[in-house]
């Protein structure tokens, strides 16, 4: 919705109207703006209002029964687990059951269903929020607060994927002009990434192989240098885009004075895979740490199990295909495998992975295994066996 003038005449006018109110009533007029915007977007991009009221039922519900599932006791765990479920089941619905239909029956057999604005942000923050009010780790439960953290204008179609705990903490009492040039700044930095250096010098490199679609029916053409070169494209891409996002919401979100957790770390840089991941979409990892990897780690006690559904999860947050499914093993297999190096090398007294030799290797690997990754999902759409002649072309076999 950044191309649309009407976006920043909202952003700009709800602003104005934030910081002219009267502290109490700010967190309600947030709320209610965010609420009117994304019905408004709704109607712009399908034509009709169904999945906001929806969405909007499903944050009354979880408003209403915190008190419940704050409560000790197998009920109020019980009542956890069915807001979970049907949170989850409600994401599935539109996310992942009409991908697996498609894939058993060789159509797009849900073609009707538009997935809503924003449903994988919201749904983690909705249930975090109820497993951190069920931990006992929220106190401050006012609704107005509540209805402003989940439907944030600024945040609520890209991210990052906010803590209530941390956007409750983070929020400037009066207008200061720190905030606004801040905000000002990380906003101009996301419109330079997006729409000059990924739409007017990333993307015209590409040449005549712009998609993973391109990609396979040039494939017997192209050398290995030239494969290499669209998977590094294709991450630096990947980068641009979500990391401007990024920029754009946290940027906007600063304006009302209310600082979002960072989400990019210049990824870029990684030393290594565990670097890496410290440093790319952080708020999805940290979720995905705290509510995947941690009760995997107590339900196996099994730590590389528990890694390999935790970017199985990250994976599917992105899409239900399988090639996003992939991504996430890909990534999972190489985690594994980095922290079955630093454990060999602990075990060895030898120096840490992040010094010396291996730290001047481990910058141009890491990137070249993250750029790799990216071809499984810029394919989303081919063959699988044309995914292992492209990933064959890297290392300079010819699959026929």
């Amino acid at each position: 919705m950044i191309q649309s003038l009407w976006h920043w005449v909202v952003l700009a006018a709800s602003v104005a109207g934030y910081w002219l109110l009267p502290a109490r009533w700010r967190m309600g007029f947030l709320g209610t703006v965010s609420l009117g915007y994304l019905l408004w977007a709704e109607f712009a991009l399908t034509g009709r209002v169904l999945t906001i009221p929806v969405l909007l039922g499903f944050t009354l519900a979880f408003y209403l029964l915190g008190p419940v599932v704050a409560r000790p006791g197998r009920a109020p765990r019980r009542v956890l687990s069915l807001l979970i479920l049907a949170a989850l089941a409600y994401l599935a619905w539109f996310k992942y059951v009409p991908p697996v239909l498609q894939a058993l029956q060789g159509h797009f057999a849900l073609a009707h269903v538009v997935i809503p604005l924003g449903i994988s942000y919201y749904t983690f923050k909705l249930i975090h929020y109820a497993v951190e009010v069920a931990r006992g780790n929220i106190k401050d439960r006012s609704l107005a607060s509540f209805f402003a953290y989940i439907l944030l204008l600024p945040i609520f179609t890209a991210g990052p994927i906010e803590r209530y705990d941390h956007f409750l903490a983070n929020r400037a009492a009066r207008l200061a002009a720190d905030d606004l040039l801040a905000g000002l700044a990380r906003i101009i930095h996301g419109l330079i990434k997006k729409f000059v250096i990924l739409e007017l010098m990333i993307a015209p490199l590409y040449g005549s192989n712009p998609d993973g679609a391109a990609l396979v029916s040039h494939l017997d053409r192209l050398s290995t240098v030239q494969v290499w070169g669209f998977a590094v494209l294709t991450y630096l891409a990947a980068y641009l885009d979500f990391s401007a996002y990024s920029d754009l919401a946290i940027g906007s979100a600063r304006l009302f004075g209310i600082r979002i957790m960072e989400n990019f770390r210049w990824p870029v840089l990684a030393t290594n895979i565990g670097d890496f991941w410290k440093r790319w979409h952080m708020t999805l990892a940290g979720w995905c740490q705290a509510y995947v990897y941690m009760p995997m780690i107590g339900l196996t006690r099994n730590p590389y199990a528990a890694v390999f559904a935790t970017f199985i999860a990250i994976g599917l947050w992105h899409s239900g295909s399988l090639h996003w499914i992939a991504w996430g093993a890909y990534h999972a297999t190489g985690m594994v495998a980095f922290l079955a190096f630093a454990r060999i090398r602990r075990q060895k007294g030898r120096k840490p992975a992040e010094r010396g030799l291996v730290r001047f290797w481990g910058w141009p690997l890491t990137a070249a295994f993250v750029a790799a990754g990216f071809l499984i999902t810029a394919l989303s759409g081919q063959g699988a066996w044309d995914t292992v002649r492209v990933f064959a072309r890297l290392f300079f076999l010819r699959l026929d």
